[in-house]
């Protein structure tokens, strides 16, 4: 790999090392990482385009580094791979304070080179479609507890109609805060998978924390007094409450676990749990912040 990189990059390597299918190396003059990609080269492009605002609002974002022929990509071993000069972010774990950093870039229209997401319900709706249609045709053996299948479903569902009643506020979806976000946060990313442009996708603020929160629940790694703090401290309008609250009741981990075909038996074990979690969160933000009822969500008696 060495020869390669010094090939594309005229680069000099240093203490090379293969992480996770990443290569990370570093001169006498920055780190480097070079990753695998799967991306057209049309979303590269665009990926590129964006990559140059973020480097141009902060440091923290790594940056896309062309090779000598001019391109964002090189091919090795039929395999095509982009280098990424690191900033000097540490290589540490990502606290719940982290994910507030990248709100301070709003993304003006002129600079959304990347399609978003939002507003998420028409993939929600493709995606329970599709489980529900394969499950048919599998008679549910794939998703293992038939029970649980159905209570993530509706869970789903239930999100999807709290969405769509709490975006019929909203004059226009410009009126949102369009932000750096991540499909997925992990409690175990570092700040360096954090800050990698190839990893961005553009989104409203709350999507982060809303996927963090549900992470930090199943891997038995929450503290609610610190997930209120960030709240109370998050400035969110009424409506960007209602979209965490939506986000957070929608099962995307359940999904997650469906589509590799791995269901951990800890979703049984801790539904209850798990349902009085989300209900918590609820009232948290229904005595605050005078959201939208949902009557079948009960506090614990």
């Amino acid at each position: 790999m060495k020869d390669y990189i010094s090939y594309y990059y005229h680069l000099i390597v240093e203490e090379l090392r293969l992480i996770k299918g990443k290569y990370f190396f570093h001169n006498q003059q920055h780190y480097y990482l070079l990753e695998p990609v799967s991306f057209s080269m049309d979303s590269l492009d665009k990926i590129n385009q964006f990559q140059e605002f973020l480097h141009s609002e902060s440091s923290f974002y790594h940056q896309i580094i062309k090779n000598v022929q001019g391109n964002i990509v090189s091919m090795i071993d039929q395999k095509a791979y982009v280098l990424l000069r690191l900033s000097n972010v540490l290589n540490e774990k990502i606290s719940i304070y982290d994910l507030r950093v990248p709100w301070s870039i709003v993304i003006p229209q002129n600079k959304r080179f990347l399609n978003t997401p939002f507003p998420w319900f028409q993939l929600w709706e493709a995606k329970i479609d599709y489980f529900e249609d394969f499950s048919l045709r599998e008679n549910k053996s794939f998703s293992g507890n038939p029970v649980i299948f159905d209570y993530f479903i509706g869970m789903g569902e239930n999100a999807i109609s709290y969405l769509k009643e709490s975006l019929k506020e909203l004059p226009s979806f410009d009126d949102l805060p369009f932000v750096p976000s991540h499909r997925r946060v992990f409690t175990e990313m570092s700040l360096i998978d954090f800050y990698d442009p190839l990893s961005i996708i553009l989104d409203v603020r709350v999507r982060d924390i809303a996927e963090y929160v549900k992470e930090c629940f199943w891997n038995k790694n929450y503290d609610f007094r610190e997930i209120e703090d960030f709240l109370n401290q998050a400035n969110f309008s009424k409506i960007e409450f209602q979209l965490f609250f939506a986000r957070v009741l929608f099962p995307s981990f359940y999904f997650d676990c469906l589509e590799k075909k791995e269901i951990p038996k800890e979703f049984m074990v801790r539904l209850e749990e798990y349902q009085f979690f989300i209900t918590d969160i609820y009232y948290y933000l229904r005595e605050r912040y005078f959201i939208e009822e949902i009557k079948w969500l009960k506090k614990k008696t």
